[in-house]
């Protein structure tokens, strides 16, 4: 992504001066967000399990600095948290991204693969959230976004435990919201539907054309579509939005 690429979809946001901690990074979702981040002045320190979020790639933006963590490891998050400190400064905006689906009925599923989704989708929000607050709360200002999902309003099949995780996401922001706000920081949740990642691969096609016919703009969505609302959010035009989960769904939940 590059600079023009904003300004061509019509978003027009300044975040110089900015210091963000975007996980989830090396792909898909996270990779978009992080760039266009990066692209409004913010230093990103773009966070993955994944060792390509730390590569040398022309295409990403000079703000980018890649940082590979397990962010539902306790002391793998203080780590990046001190990095991100010592390199680049004190964090004003965290984005929860990282995420991983196993899909299994829950008649089947091994206690392992229940865990393993608890810890990555929504531990994972509560480790970042927490190492990051106490210095966004000492300069009284902040803003924390995460990433839900679209079925965490409508269930999914073989997804009970990442629909759990997804639902616990927008429960945790909501409480969070009303805890930090008199401190300056403001809490809210992305929630996707169905887009273009190597996430949404991993379900059947013909599962996903039956929910693509019920959309109402008839498409799946594609990590550029959350782009918007992700710098609105994070943000000063964002300064009085707190406490939400905003659905870019193209319809296919609608509340």
């Amino acid at each position: 992504m590059r600079e023009e690429t904003l300004t061509s979809m019509g978003i027009f946001s300044d975040l110089r001066g900015k210091i963000a901690i975007i996980t989830g990074a090396a792909r898909g979702i996270g990779e978009a967000i992080a760039e266009s981040v990066a692209l409004a002045g913010a230093k990103v320190l773009a966070v993955d399990i994944k060792d390509s979020v730390t590569e040398d790639n022309a295409s990403r933006p000079r703000n980018w600095h890649g940082f590979q963590s397990d962010v539902s490891n306790p002391s793998q998050v203080n780590e990046l948290v001190e990095h991100c400190l010592s390199k680049l400064g004190p964090p004003e905006i965290l984005v929860n991204i990282a995420a991983v689906s196993t899909p299994c009925p829950v008649k089947d599923m091994p206690l392992k693969n229940w865990r393993m989704n608890i810890d990555i989708n929504l531990t994972s929000v509560f480790l970042c959230t927490q190492a990051v607050l106490p210095h966004m709360v000492g300069r009284g200002k902040g803003s924390i976004v995460s990433f839900s999902s679209v079925i965490a309003s409508t269930g999914g099949e073989t997804s009970a435990h990442y629909c759990a995780a997804k639902a616990g996401i927008e429960g945790f922001s909501r409480s969070l919201a009303k805890e930090v706000g008199p401190s300056g920081i403001r809490v809210n949740v992305i929630s996707p539907g169905l887009i273009e990642t190597p996430m949404l691969a991993l379900m059947p096609e013909n599962q996903k054309k039956k929910l693509i016919s019920r959309l109402p703009l008839q498409r799946v969505g594609y990590p550029r579509d959350l782009i918007g609302l992700a710098l609105l959010l994070v943000s000063d035009a964002g300064s009085y939005i707190t406490g939400q989960t905003i659905q870019i769904n193209g319809g296919l939940y609608m509340n």
